[in-house]
């Protein structure tokens, strides 16, 4: 049964109610409905082209078709590589972009402000978006671990959304993954997690019970609506199997806006020569995943498909 909407209008609304799917013994999420939602309808075509972060609609990012620099703005300044702190850790190749992040070769530059590499990120232009509460937004990619991918103790991101404020300074959402029982978890390392940093209650941690393994890919489609704990919606699915959904609290308290994306590798822990080493320890010297076709929606209240379920459209291929 529907709880309140964001719109009281004729449009259709978006159905917030339901809890996060219950977690297991292990408290990893069990996967209750483990048939995969199939795509309904084609989704969005590569001509379907491009935008800024603060325009309405569909867009989609077909690589083959996009130059790509070895730093700095592209796509006529609608995306922005963030990577720290050598240059190339983000290239296309064969249609993928491929993130690639070794913190000691290259060696980070002395104007970096850190000893080693840890992020090879896009994000989104312009990053000081602000979307007011109500804005909605879907993302739907392919997510590629390396053939060398070994999972690590140490977290690390590889989906997130910021604010242009520095603080709070953590993402307000994001997905990780995670070492060994981690924030009060009970699971394996390398679990991927879902997490929100917005709640007044404190920062949530969902195990999703998916240890992804070398070579492996995920299709990943995530849905936001920005808002409060009355009117906010997070919704993730992987390989098709929806592996969160909550009513909750999406901007923070003290800065009531949502706030542009991040894909890519963002792994702050290797900022210090001991959490390197103690990766190296565990033969883990370099991580390397990679995307295909990037598609994401981005509506406001007053947008007539406002509300209307996007997932087949944003579906990776």
């Amino acid at each position: 049964m529907l709880q309140d909407t964001l719109v009281s209008t004729n449009k259709p609304s978006i159905d917030i109610s339901s809890e996060n799917i219950t977690g297991t013994k292990s408290d990893s999420v069990e996967q209750q409905q483990n048939t995969s939602r199939l795509p309904e309808t084609e989704n969005l075509p590569c001509s379907t082209g491009s935008k800024s972060a603060d325009e309405s609609g569909a867009k989609v990012w077909c690589w083959d078709n996009i130059s790509v620099p070895e730093e700095g703005f592209f796509d006529n300044h609608k995306l922005f590589i963030s990577s720290h702190c050598s240059l190339g850790m983000v290239k296309e190749r064969e249609g993928r972009l491929y993130f690639k992040v070794n913190p000691t070769t290259p060696t980070a530059p002395a104007t970096c402000g850190a000893e080693f590499n840890y992020r090879a990120e896009i994000r989104e232009h312009p990053s000081d978006v602000d979307y007011p509460v109500g804005t909605e937004q879907w993302w739907g990619f392919d997510y590629k671990f390396g053939d060398d991918y070994v999972p690590d103790e140490l977290p690390w991101i590889l989906w997130q959304t910021h604010g242009s404020f520095s603080n709070p300074a953590s993402p307000m959402t994001n997905l990780q993954l995670a070492p060994t029982n981690y924030n009060g978890s009970v699971n394996p390392v390398g679990e991927l997690f879902v997490v929100n940093n917005t709640p007044a209650t404190g920062r949530k941690f969902t195990p999703v019970g998916i240890i992804p393994k070398a070579g492996q890919t995920l299709k990943i489609v995530i849905h936001l609506v920005w808002g409060d704990e009355g009117n906010g919606l997070y919704e993730v699915w992987i390989d098709g199997v929806q592996v969160y959904r909550k009513q909750e609290r999406t901007v923070y308290t003290e800065q009531p806006y949502g706030g542009y994306w991040k894909i890519g590798i963002y792994k702050w822990r290797w900022k210090t020569d001991e959490n390197v080493l103690a990766s190296v320890q565990r033969n883990i010297s370099e991580l390397n995943t990679s995307i295909g076709t990037l598609r994401t929606i981005m509506r406001k209240p007053q947008d007539l498909d406002y509300g209307v379920d996007a997932y087949s459209l944003v579906f990776p291929d």
